[in-house]
């Protein structure tokens, strides 16, 4: 059966515009520390205290435009959020003063993250026979996004760096008008849940199990999972991209890991829904596999920290994220009631944004005082917590879905 078969016009349409988007926030985030430190001539201790509180703000985005998304709807929420990260990160190209440098990147981050919140919720709402087929998709789509936009990013910052911040701007324009377009193409019950009006599709459990007490406790372990995993998988982008440049391989060895990364998303793909759908049909097996796979790569490379082991290591995460990111804004659609869902997709895509804040200043925090060994074996450690944490998430799941709603 075609993988992509069935999907929505809305949802492709959707996907479109957030494959553009993809492309010009990829132009910048790779640059941002190289523009900190490069042109307005602040340290790279500086650099990564911005991107943190810029991490700090998307956490609160998440959360905040998670609650508006079940108070004014997903089309305020994500009209609101575009348009604001469009004039942040446009104004930034223009901003050579440190601390308005600093306060825009900061609402850069806030406006950005309060649009995921929202449209995992819309997605989860306007193809709701997607399951976890809509979000593999969305992953996909998002993560070719930012294969082309690392690509070109460099070439585009030699030649300006205020070209790379209006491109990233014109680019949440161009998100807003497929969405807008999006959303004229939604039936009429579609777009009822743009305006925060209850689906007439019952995606809700039975109304003993909708109390918030029943789904606290698996929602904990959800986040914590995702928080830990993301947490260990940041070490790629931090001390392990530092240790590479320090083992004598060059620059360009390292980007070909994320090279590496973005090929075998985009291709391997369709084989891996095939996979899923033939022996990991329960969601919740499919986060305990990811997370697993996680733990295994970075055993690897704690045994072999040369770049033949980097290479196989990352061919293993992202097999591994593969699985497992999608399926955490999937597991959320299915356990939260539809009335709260843009909450505690919030909840979802905030704990993953802690995972990246905290993840590089925990790693270099380690590698300073132990090094590189010792990082990789506590990184494994901290996979195999998230692995426990989602058999925590679902044996809580099953209590409180008996029917097998979410663990099915």
């Amino acid at each position: 059966m075609n993988w992509t078969s069935s999907v929505p016009p809305a949802i492709w349409i959707l996907f479109a515009g957030g494959l553009l988007n993809s492309i010009g926030n990829a132009f910048l985030w790779p640059l941002n520390s190289l523009y900190i430190h490069g042109v307005l001539g602040k340290s790279l201790t500086t650099a990564g205290i911005v991107l943190m509180f810029m991490n700090g703000a998307g956490m609160l985005g998440n959360l905040i435009g998670g609650a508006l998304f079940d108070r004014i709807g997903g089309k305020r929420v994500i009209l609101l959020g575009l348009l604001g990260a469009a004039g942040s990160v446009t104004a930034l190209g223009f901003t050579k003063y440190f601390p308005f440098y600093v306060a825009l990147i900061v609402l850069l981050g806030f406006m950005q993250n309060m649009v995921w919140p929202s449209f995992h919720a819309l997605i989860g709402e306007l193809w709701p026979s997607g399951g976890r087929r809509a979000f593999n998709m969305f992953y996909v789509v998002n993560n070719l996004g930012v294969a082309i936009g690392t690509a070109l990013g460099g070439f585009l910052a030699e030649i300006s760096f205020l070209l790379v911040f209006l491109l990233n701007g014109f680019s949440y324009l161009l998100y807003t008008g497929f969405f807008l377009y999006g959303m004229k193409r939604t039936g009429p019950r579609d777009a009822s849940v743009t305006e925060n009006t209850p689906s007439s599709v019952d995606r809700s459990p039975p109304a003993a199990f909708q109390s918030l007490p029943s789904i606290t406790i698996p929602v904990i372990f959800l986040a914590a999972g995702i928080l830990i995993a993301w947490t260990a998988y940041s070490q790629w982008v931090g001390p392990l991209a530092v240790y590479t440049l320090q083992a004598g391989y060059p620059l360009s060895s390292y980007s070909f890991l994320w090279t590496l990364n973005g090929i075998l998303i985009v291709a391997g793909q369709p084989l891996l829904a095939v996979f899923l759908n033939r022996f990991l049909r329960k969601l919740t097996s499919q986060l305990l596999i990811g997370a697993l796979l996680y733990v295994a790569t970075f055993v690897l490379i704690a045994l072999y920290p040369n770049y033949t082991g980097f290479l196989l290591g990352m061919a293993i995460m992202t097999i591994g994220e593969m699985i497992l990111l999608p399926g955490v804004p999937a597991a959320m659609t299915l356990l939260a009631p539809k009335e709260r869902m843009g909450f505690y997709q919030g909840i979802a895509a905030s704990a993953g944004t802690a995972g990246r804040m905290l993840g590089p200043v925990l790693g270099g925090i380690v590698y300073d005082l132990w090094g590189a060994g010792v990082l990789f074996s506590l990184a494994a450690v901290a996979c195999a917590t998230a692995a426990i944490c989602f058999v925590g998430f679902q044996v809580s799941a099953k209590k409180a879905f008996p029917s097998g709603k979410v663990t099915s």
